[in-house]
């Protein structure tokens, strides 16, 4: 199939259907989304809707019951199709950020980048750290930074494959209130300068005004 979606959208979720087990009720049930390319979408939902099944689902880590997902006219979960989630070039950044402690900042970043040659690589994670305003930290450890930081390096970990999608599954929830505000025009600013198209879920709907430029309902 060539890329690009007739009805114009670059991701198109149509009829997914979702549970945990045979016997388990339906964590989605048809459900449908439409994108365009380069937009930033918030979906509005109650804790255990499944905001965060549906992620997982676009990322390939988890397959649907039924439905189809497109990713810039290209199936990549259908009745007889299952692209694994390495080739999507989707990103996803997890509500616990999912740094690992072990790694330095930079090398978090780099971690998704083994198969650039190593002069490449290291010029990926300085844009990357330049991007979040980072550059001096990174030599630092994730337990010595902020949680503000920590998302930072988190979302920088995401964009740095370059992916066509990135997902972000309730990206402020670890913060407290007086960091909230300021995180969000920070991560506003930071998926605006990469360019890339953005589904954002969150139980919060000022978490979405914030960030996103359309907001739809689970």
């Amino acid at each position: 199939m060539t890329p690009g979606d007739p009805g114009g959208a670059f991701l198109r979720v149509e009829g997914l259907s979702f549970r945990y087990g045979r016997s388990a009720p339906p964590v989605l049930r048809d459900f449908s989304l439409a994108m365009g390319e380069g937009e930033v979408v918030g979906l509005a939902g109650a804790s255990g809707c499944g905001k965060t099944t549906l992620l997982r689902l676009i990322a390939g880590l988890e397959r649907p019951l039924r439905g189809t997902i497109k990713i810039d006219g290209l199936i990549v979960a259908g009745p007889d199709r299952f692209v694994p989630p390495e080739s999507r070039r989707v990103g996803m950044l997890f509500q616990d950020y999912g740094l690992f402690p072990h790694l330095t900042v930079a090398a978090n970043i780099a971690f998704g980048l083994h198969r650039l040659a190593r002069a490449e690589r290291k010029r990926c994670v300085a844009e990357m750290l330049e991007l979040i305003r980072m550059p001096e930290l990174a030599r630092r450890h994730p337990y010595e930074l902020s949680g503000g930081q920590q998302q930072r390096v988190a979302l920088a970990r995401a964009l740095a494959p370059r992916p066509k999608l990135l997902l972000l599954d309730e990206p402020f929830s670890n913060l407290d209130a007086g960091l909230r505000a300021s995180i969000r025009g920070e991560v506003r600013e930071i998926i605006s300068s990469s360019a890339a198209t953005c589904l954002l879920v969150s139980h919060d709907k000022a978490d979405l005004e914030a960030v996103c430029g359309r907001i739809v309902a689970q």
